[in-house]
Parts: C-alpha cells; sequence; structure tokens
C-alpha cells in the first residue's frame, strides 16, 4: 500500500490542475497586488472597479457570478471601496436589491491604476510566457460571466 499511495502522490503532484491553478493564482496575484498596492488597490478591488466601468453598473447577484466570487468577498471589498468614495450603491425597485457602480472618484482610482496594471501585466508575461498568457486569456474568457 505504502508504495502505491507514493505513485499516486507522485502523480498528484505532478499533474493536479486544482493545486497547480491555485500556485498560479497566488503568483499572478502577487504580481497585481505589489504593482497596486502604491495607489491603495489590491488586485481584487482592482477587478472590481474595471467590471463596475466595463457594464456601467451592476447587481452584486450577477458580478458574484460573473467573477465567481462569494458574496461576502464581494461585500467586504465593496464596502471598502464604498468607504473610500469609488462605489456606490444604487437601489433598485425594492428595498432588497441595488445596482453597483463606480463613482467619479472610482473612476479617477482606476485611470490611476492602469499604468500600474499595464506594468503587472507584462511582469505577469515575463513570468508566464506568451503562450501561457495566451491560454489563460482564452480559457477565463469561456469561464468570465461578462
Amino acid at each position: 500500500m505504502a508504495k502505491h499511495l507514493k505513485q499516486d502522490a507522485d502523480e498528484i503532484a505532478e499533474a493536479c490542475l486544482a493545486s497547480r491553478t491555485r500556485l498560479l493564482g497566488r503568483v499572478v496575484t502577487s504580481i497585481y497586488d505589489d504593482a497596486l498596492r502604491s495607489v491603495g488597490l489590491t488586485a481584487s478591488q482592482m477587478t472590481i472597479l474595471v467590471a463596475l466601468e466595463h457594464t456601467g453598473g451592476i447587481n452584486p447577484g450577477t458580478l458574484c457570478d460573473a467573477l465567481k466570487l462569494d458574496k461576502s468577498t464581494l461585500s467586504r471589498n465593496v464596502d471598502r471601496m464604498q468607504r473610500n468614495g469609488w462605489v456606490t450603491k444604487v437601489p433598485g425597485p425594492d428595498a432588497r436589491s441595488h445596482t453597483l457602480k463606480l463613482s467619479e472618484a472610482g473612476r479617477t482610482k482606476l485611470a490611476e491604476a492602469v499604468p500600474h496594471w499595464r506594468k503587472a501585466q507584462a511582469d505577469a508575461e515575463e513570468v508566464l510566457g506568451k503562450g501561457g498568457m495566451d491560454t489563460l486569456v482564452r480559457v477565463s474568457k469561456r469561464l468570465r460571466g461578462f
């Protein structure tokens, strides 16, 4: 059994997509977080700002679905960004619904972050290679909801 388990562990260590993508996510997130730190953003916050500008405003549930975020993660980030004046909550047709929109301060913050994002993008391409970048973009376009 020990030999068989060692072979299974070797196979998993070599080929497991879950562990490889988690490692990849940590490495790539670190690149973007480092680049965006000087403008006071995290990679997660940048993604949300971009999504709000891209969509023109979106309800939180749809945004969670599109970005594959759990509601508590989105809520925590949006609360912080709302306190900073970057995001506004526009009331919906009933008391339980609202739309998230980028404020003017959020647009200013996003514009300030773009050059830092471009640097992070170049750094990530250097780490992943052009083929790796192209593959990740192609696959993620099939998964993201907008």
